[in-house]
């Protein structure tokens, strides 16, 4: 994802779930500006055990950094296989499709 062509400090909204969320508060707690991205999300009011954030481009493309970091990081497919769906959402948010 590439995020020079726009203005990094445009709000951009990101969705994630519930298993996300856990997993991505567990890995920001001692990153206290990504976590704050995370527990600024709130419950979608109409997909249960979605949550909703905005986020800088910025933010987003830190979290994606995080993400890329916690794949190299782990060997547990299933785990690999959220953390891929956390960059396919991260990246679709940073992008604007």
């Amino acid at each position: 994802c590439c995020i020079d062509r726009v203005d990094r400090d445009e709000p951009r909204l990101w969705a994630y779930d519930d298993s996300e969320r856990e997993l991505l508060l567990g890995a920001t707690a001692n990153l206290p500006e990504l976590r704050a991205v995370i527990e600024r999300g709130r419950p979608a009011r109409d997909v249960k055990g979605l949550w909703m954030v905005q986020a800088t481009l910025v933010e987003l493309d830190d979290l994606y950094s995080l993400v890329e970091a916690l794949m190299d990081a782990t060997r547990s497919r299933r785990r690999l296989d959220a953390l891929h769906g956390l960059l396919a959402t991260l990246c679709t948010s940073i992008d604007g499709f």
